[in-house]
């Protein structure tokens, strides 16, 4: 009778090839995993960018006030009181009531919401930091940022910081925000890691 030889994987050679294929996707998952919290930061960057671009274009065109404020929460139209309440997004707003020495901003009835961000894609910490005589020691955490008639910024000067706790601040992003209202990325400087207007080093 004829035989044949068969050829195939022995039970060793088909447990190293498992070995290997699960090093191999030990490696690639966290890499792929890293690389999608990094695109939803740079996500929420240009749509934050974008939001404080809108406010001073629109002051400009309607020579009115325009405040950018955090919303209280994801689907809310009111801006949040406390300084971490940009993780819910972010309102931006005709704002024909501002009150002078405010640290709050606030929507009322004459005022007109014209832009509402949605949720933040990454698990990010987003916080504002703005000053009014251009020094990181009087700088702080701001609840809102206005912009004039003129297109200028109420701050001094200041920056967003956009940090993920799960990505090395190399990934963060900083927005610096001039006087003029002009915005600016925050880019490395002696370091692999970006800095804001005041020259700090984001999230680290």
């Amino acid at each position: 009778m004829d035989t044949k030889n068969q050829s195939g994987f022995t039970l060793i050679e088909l447990m190293i090839a498992l070995a290997v294929a699960a090093v191999l996707l030990g490696i690639g998952i966290p890499s792929f995993s890293g690389a999608i919290k990094n695109s939803q930061v740079a996500a929420d960057y240009a749509e934050l960018r974008q939001a404080l671009f809108l406010a001073r274009s629109e002051s400009v065109k309607s020579t009115k006030r325009i405040t950018v404020c955090p919303k209280m929460a994801i689907n809310a139209e009111e801006c949040g009181a406390n300084a971490d309440d940009w993780k819910h997004g972010w309102l931006v707003f005709i704002d024909n009531t501002r009150e002078s020495g405010e640290t709050v901003a606030t929507i009322d009835p004459e005022d007109e919401i014209i832009s509402i961000s949605a949720e933040p894609r990454s698990d990010a910490n987003i916080s504002a930091w703005g000053s009014d005589d251009r020094t990181s020691a009087g700088s702080g955490l701001r609840k809102f940022i206005r912009y004039g008639k003129t297109g200028q910024a109420e701050w001094t000067n200041g920056s967003f910081h956009i940090c993920n706790k799960d990505l090395d601040p190399e990934y963060s992003r900083a927005l610096i925000v001039a006087p003029t209202g002009d915005v600016r990325p925050g880019r490395p400087s002696g370091s692999k890691y970006p800095r804001d207007v005041f020259g700090n080093e984001v999230c680290k």
